[in-house]
């Protein structure tokens, strides 16, 4: 019985959201940023992931708001950039509904 699955699902696959597709987010929030971080070094992380839609730049909150065009783009942006390190500042990277 042991390296079986049991009480874990089964082993299936198990989606959370059965109508994913309908309701995927692709827009980010990127807060705890450096009061030296600029425009031009977000957008050029943001653009490394794939094509952005929307940005919003807010300093006097040290934090930005960027909608991506694919969702997917949002998720790896996530996945890539949060807790990494930009002009000494740990940055916090959410998939928010935007």
């Amino acid at each position: 019985v042991r390296g079986r699955a049991r009480g874990r699902g089964g082993g299936r696959v198990m989606q959370q959201n059965p109508r994913a597709q309908d309701c995927q987010r692709s827009t980010v929030c990127i807060e705890g940023l450096s009061t030296t971080t600029t425009n031009k070094q977000l957008m050029n992380l943001l653009n490394s992931i794939g094509p952005v839609e929307m940005f919003t730049m807010l300093p006097e909150q040290r934090k930005a708001i960027a909608k991506f065009v694919n969702p997917q783009h949002a998720v790896s942006f996530q996945h890539s950039f949060h807790r990494h390190m930009i002009d000494l500042s740990h940055i916090d990277v959410s998939v928010i509904d935007g």
